[in-house]
């Protein structure tokens, strides 16, 4: 029985944080990668005396068979390295190839749609396939499904997401999402809508803030999964430079929709560095927000408060991958909280649930997604 960890994109920030932290509890795992020389500094820099906690895997993703023979000896792959719509597909077809269960952080509806379209091919497998393992998304759908228990009946959502700063692919992943369409649930149907078409003010623990429509996120697609809700809309606080650039009708917003200085804003959002320094994520918190309602009216609301996004995102994969070294596994396509259930909440460290008691007041009774011209 395998029974190794192997994360792959350790030369990258994500990657090499989770990397960090799993050798920081003295887990053994190889860390993998694309680029020689980064993959190599990373495992060089874990050393502990004469302990390597970190094996050091060099391959790229152009050859599925080359990729497998990387993965013999592996029980759970956890892949961090973007754009995950383009790392996936191989990753994962080596993984069905060598009975290797697969992990992934990525949360957009198109990603985790193809993920999904995988479902039969992992059971036949006997692979069990998880994509949205991080704060974007398995925080967001731990809030849905707790939401859903205390307020059974509920068929409308609303959700709401604040994290701190941006590491340098999460600014070009969010840049790429808001110029162009996507999608929310409506009465059990996904409706076209473009980013920041609706703006609400949330309370996530510090007075209002005011979040745009996020309808790149994938919570409308996957939570129609297993969830009661037929309404989902899901809403993230954005960068003040971006909140300034999504005015509808300015000369900033065509530019910026025809992707002008695209790449010098990435830069600005992540404030010039790859990712956050250590010493900022002790310190940095990251809220979900969410309003769950009934056709009759009856409301309840939640917040889950957490850890930096990058600090959830890696211990949620770890509580995942542990189950899964463990046997604890479901062949097939699965969401994260169908994986790890209330530990996505209670098992992680730093984590804490508040249920909100005032509800006089909601967004609507029935939310309506807005779907502009692009």
């Amino acid at each position: 029985m395998k029974t190794r960890l192997a994360i792959y994109g350790v030369d990258e920030y994500q990657g090499a944080l989770m990397s960090r932290r799993a050798a920081a509890r003295g887990i053994s795992h190889i860390g993998a990668g694309r680029d020689i020389a980064c993959v190599a500094t990373h495992a060089n820099a874990t050393l502990s005396g004469k302990e390597h906690p970190v094996e050091p895997r060099v391959f790229g993703l152009g050859d599925v068979s080359r990729i497998a023979s990387q993965l013999d000896d592996v029980a759970v792959l956890i892949n961090c390295a973007t754009p995950f719509g383009e790392t996936a597909a191989p990753l994962i077809a080596a993984a069905l190839a060598t009975g290797t269960h697969y992990l992934d952080l990525g949360s957009s509806t198109p990603h985790l749609a193809s993920v999904m379209a995988r479902d039969a091919d992992a059971v036949a497998a006997g692979v069990t396939l998880l994509s949205g393992v991080s704060f974007d998304f398995a925080a967001a759908e731990a809030v849905a499904a707790r939401l859903a228990t205390l307020l059974p009946m509920a068929r409308a959502l609303t959700l709401a997401a604040k994290r701190a700063n941006l590491s340098r692919a999460e600014a070009r992943e969010l840049v790429a999402a808001l110029r162009r369409p996507g999608e929310v649930a409506k009465n059990g149907q996904l409706v076209r809508a473009m980013p920041a078409a609706r703006m609400v003010d949330v309370d996530f623990g510090k007075g209002p803030e005011r979040a745009a429509l996020a309808p790149w996120r994938g919570e409308a697609v996957a939570c129609r999964r297993r969830l009661p809700y037929s309404s989902i809309e899901t809403f993230e606080v954005l960068p003040a430079p971006l909140a300034r650039l999504m005015r509808r009708g300015t000369l900033a917003h065509f530019l910026f929709r025809r992707g002008w200085r695209a790449a010098s804003l990435e830069r600005r959002l992540a404030h010039g560095r790859e990712g956050t320094p250590d010493a900022e994520l002790q310190r940095a918190r990251a809220v979900v927000w969410g309003e769950a309602r009934t056709p009759d009216g009856r409301v309840r609301r939640a917040r889950l408060e957490t850890p930096a996004a990058p600090v959830f995102s890696a211990d949620a994969a770890f509580l995942i991958a542990q189950r899964l070294v463990e046997g604890a596994g479901m062949p097939g396509f699965r969401l994260p909280s169908e994986a790890a259930g209330a530990a996505l909440v209670e098992g992680i460290e730093g984590v804490t649930w508040r249920e909100i008691a005032d509800a006089e007041e909601t967004f609507a009774p029935d939310p309506v997604a807005l779907a502009d011209a692009p």
